[in-house]
């Protein structure tokens, strides 16, 4: 990892947080994998104010560009749930790949068993970082 820890701002903390606490019971035991791996990044993150976060750290609403180990290249936006017209323009945190990159800094290399490496290449806030805020629907 480029800056040794996985790094997250208060915000998208919480609102993970909540995430996972609406779920403690899921039984879709795909999201369920998505969300034991996001607990355990949320557990040994390093939690800061957003005027800490270092650029290139990958964080909710961000656009991230990667690169997959055959070459493929894929960009997309990195959201808490997708909307029903996603088009593959967005990854949710509850799903295996979404939980692997929060957090997670431009020049990471994210081993998920059972897929090629992925490396992350560009990471674009989108959100000012004064003017954020997050809801969770519980469902």
């Amino acid at each position: 990892m480029k800056f040794g820890d996985v790094i997250m701002e208060k915000m998208d903390y919480l609102a993970l947080k909540k995430i996972l606490n609406f779920h403690k019971h899921y039984h879709d035991y795909l999201q369920k994998e998505a969300l034991d791996m996001l607990k355990v990044r949320l557990d040994s993150a390093k939690i800061c104010d957003t005027s800490e976060i270092p650029e290139g750290t990958v964080r909710l609403y961000s656009n991230v560009s990667v690169v997959f180990g055959s070459g493929k290249k894929h960009r997309f936006q990195l959201v808490l749930e997708p909307d029903d017209e996603n088009n593959g323009e967005k990854v949710s945190v509850r799903s295996i790949l979404g939980a692997a990159l929060v957090g997670r800094s431009v020049g990471d290399t994210i081993s998920i068993p059972n897929r090629e490496p992925i490396t992350i290449k560009q990471v674009e806030w989108m959100v000012p970082k004064n003017k954020i805020s997050y809801s969770v629907k519980n469902g």
